[in-house]
């Protein structure tokens, strides 16, 4: 089903599927060769994050994705995560902590995305779930399958894993050493270079 849903974000994303077009179920069915329930389910969660809005019985319509959005996703991002991280660091395992950096070196050079993907959800939920905090897990969950995606996206850029790999890497360092305050610096920077990166593929798609 996530395949479906991202396969539809991108394409809304980029422009394929521009606003004030209308997504019909049953069409999406045969182009995925599913039945509707599945498809209802993806556009339910398209719905939720604010990508279409669903009219019982005549389908669902594109809307407006700017840039302004995306800037305030990241921006939401960054406070609750940063709290997060304050609340967790000093609790976090160490022996995970220097498990998951091994993983990412290990894959370091792997060519699937999706890899990269469930690595960096991994990272970052992680620290998120570790708070304890169920409100603030929640909240957080709302904006992650707009900001995985985004992520998909960036990682088909060489250049943009790479960075993102290294900052994981300083990041996790800082975690092992206890160094609450430099992993909190590191994950800013890290969240504000995805936030560029996120504007940067949205800008690319509507000027083409």
């Amino acid at each position: 089903m996530i395949d479906i849903y991202l396969t539809l974000f991108n394409k809304i994303i980029l422009g394929e599927y521009p606003a004030g077009i209308r997504l019909k179920e049953e069409s999406l069915a045969t182009e995925f060769n599913i039945s509707r329930t599945p498809v209802r389910s993806v556009l339910q969660q398209l719905e939720q994050d604010g990508l279409i809005q669903i009219f019982p019985n005549k389908g669902a319509i594109v809307l407006p994705f700017s840039a302004d959005e995306i800037e305030e996703i990241y921006e939401i991002r960054k406070s609750l995560e940063l709290l997060c991280l304050e609340i967790s660091a000093p609790i976090l395992s160490v022996q995970k902590l220097i498990e998951l950096k091994k993983k990412i070196i290990e894959n370091a050079n792997n060519e699937d995305i999706q890899v990269h993907t469930d690595l960096d959800a991994h990272f970052h939920s992680y620290i998120i779930n570790s708070t304890g905090k169920k409100r603030l897990i929640d909240m957080l969950n709302q904006l992650f399958r707009l900001i995985q995606s985004f992520r998909s996206l960036g990682f088909m850029d060489k250049e943009t894993k790479e960075s993102t790999i290294n900052e994981h890497l300083e990041i996790l360092d800082a975690l092992c050493r206890r160094d609450i305050a430099l992993a909190k610096e590191l994950m800013r920077k890290h969240i504000d270079n995805s936030k560029i990166i996120a504007l940067s593929q949205l800008l690319k798609a509507r000027n083409t």
